[in-house]
């Protein structure tokens, strides 16, 4: 088959033309993510930023090796999408670390000890405690 008969077959004209559209797409995606100024964005923010767009990259990377005809799984970007994953779980779970564990509200705990403190000063000191009823079947 030589090219020219390429040229007529509409199924592949269509295919490549919805894969120059979504590499179109991609670009104007990735120029929007590294365009970003994450000066007002948080620690976790950023690092989700950082992982989405090193793993976009890789996974490009990837589908560019396939049109080349050679094997990404013998490639080194396997290496590099797997650490990419390894570390989107460290990240997922030292979020979930820092927000799924309890904290103590130190304002609170004071103003609990201060108040239970000048309630004990208050009681007239001639009062007797109540004391604890026990009660029997």
């Amino acid at each position: 088959m030589e090219l020219k008969d390429l040229e007529k077959d509409k199924a592949i004209e269509v295919k490549l033309q919805n894969l120059h559209d979504s590499i179109q797409n991609i670009q104007k995606f990735l120029d929007t993510a590294l365009e970003v100024d994450t000066a007002e964005y948080s620690t976790k923010d950023k690092v989700d930023l950082d992982l989405f767009v090193t793993y976009a990259l890789n996974t490009l990377y990837w589908m560019y090796l396939r049109t080349k005809g050679e094997d990404p799984n013998t490639h080194d970007v396997k290496n590099q999408l797997n650490r990419v994953k390894e570390y989107m779980i460290k990240a997922r779970e030292a979020h979930e670390r820092l927000t799924l564990r309890p904290k103590v509200d130190q304002a609170a705990v004071g103003r609990f000890v201060k108040h239970g403190i000048s309630y004990r000063d208050k009681k007239p000191s001639g009062q007797t405690p109540k004391k604890k009823v026990k009660l029997t079947n």
